[in-house]
């Protein structure tokens, strides 16, 4: 497996969909058999309920999704996340091919994506999503840029270090 994992058009073209129109709030994307490209799987306006239901409880994915949120002075906020889905278990060329694919998304997105990594259902919780969208934006207007490494989300348990 080589460390270059490359971008199919078709994952450009729908995060300026996502971006742009607002039609969908969520692009799942998984990577090819050979793990060398990353393909969108689902384009959809998913619920937070959904999109939980929409990740393989054993596979790894990455996640464009648009959360839409409340600020802490009550005012309506979006922020686009690009989250590593890296549950438990999966092989480490699995994890690996998946931390590249993740690295290769954020290269060719334009627009301050916030990046972030879950390994179960507990570390996409809304709230969790909120607080770290929240801290990303407070950060963004004290320096001007947002975060580019992955912010870990949702790590339970004694095994997960997060990183």
């Amino acid at each position: 497996m080589s460390n270059h994992v490359s971008v199919d058009d078709s994952c450009v073209s729908a995060f300026r969909e996502l971006k742009g129109k607002r039609e969908v709030n969520t692009v799942i994307y998984r990577l090819s058999d050979a793990f060398d490209t990353c393909v969108v799987e689902r384009q959809a306006n998913l619920t937070q309920d959904e999109l939980l239901s929409a990740l393989p409880a054993h596979e790894p994915r990455l996640v464009l999704h648009d959360l839409a949120f409340a600020s802490v002075d009550g005012a309506r906020r979006n922020k686009i996340l690009l989250i590593s889905w890296l549950p438990r278990g999966i092989s480490p060329r699995r994890e690996a091919a998946y931390v590249h694919g993740h690295a290769a998304l954020l290269r060719r997105l334009d627009g301050g994506l916030l990046s972030l990594r879950a390994a179960d259902s507990a570390g996409l919780g809304y709230g969790r999503l909120v607080s770290a969208a929240q801290a990303a934006t407070r950060s963004r207007d004290r320096s001007g840029n947002a975060s580019g490494s992955p912010v870990p989300v949702g790590q339970t348990g004694a095994s997960g270090d997060g990183a």
